[in-house]
């Protein structure tokens, strides 16, 4: 991943001073997932139906994104198995795009104008980089399927 500063990442702020992302991430995380379902409505039976765990291990996943983004390495085993994972579970790419444009559509949303161009540079080139890396991991759980 290009480095660039954490800063952007950490640097996101609601609307009020004072009152960062974090205070909102359970809302920011369940009005990503209701964006991504009703854009991409084809996604939904991919999921469970009940969402709470779900949007706990995708808030985890951004944590540990933001946490490493300047030790990337300290992510990639863990990308990749998730990675293969996902293409246990049908993940196509394109549903990479998908997520990326959902995911910083709400952070926008939720971030107001602390959601800088410098902020949303940060945020795709640390998808981007997760993203790919997972996508590495899904060649992986794809030839090992062909394989068996």
């Amino acid at each position: 991943m290009t480095k660039a500063p954490q800063e952007p990442l950490q640097a996101l702020t609601a609307h009020k001073p004072g009152r960062t992302l974090n205070d909102r991430a359970d809302a920011l995380i369940a009005s990503f997932y209701e964006r991504l379902f009703a854009e991409y409505p084809s996604v939904r039976p991919m999921f469970p139906a009940d969402m709470k765990p779900q949007q706990d291990k995708l808030l985890g996943a951004i944590v540990a994104l933001v946490t490493n983004y300047d030790t990337p390495d300290a992510l990639r085993p863990t990308l990749l198995a998730l990675g293969e994972k996902h293409a246990g579970w049908g993940v196509q790419p394109e549903h990479f795009t998908a997520v990326a444009g959902c995911l910083l559509a709400t952070l926008g949303e939720y971030a107001g104008d602390a959601f800088t161009p410098e902020v949303e540079g940060a945020w795709t080139r640390a998808y981007t980089w997760a993203a790919g890396t997972m996508m590495q991991g899904m060649a992986v759980g794809v030839a090992e399927s062909r394989a068996a």
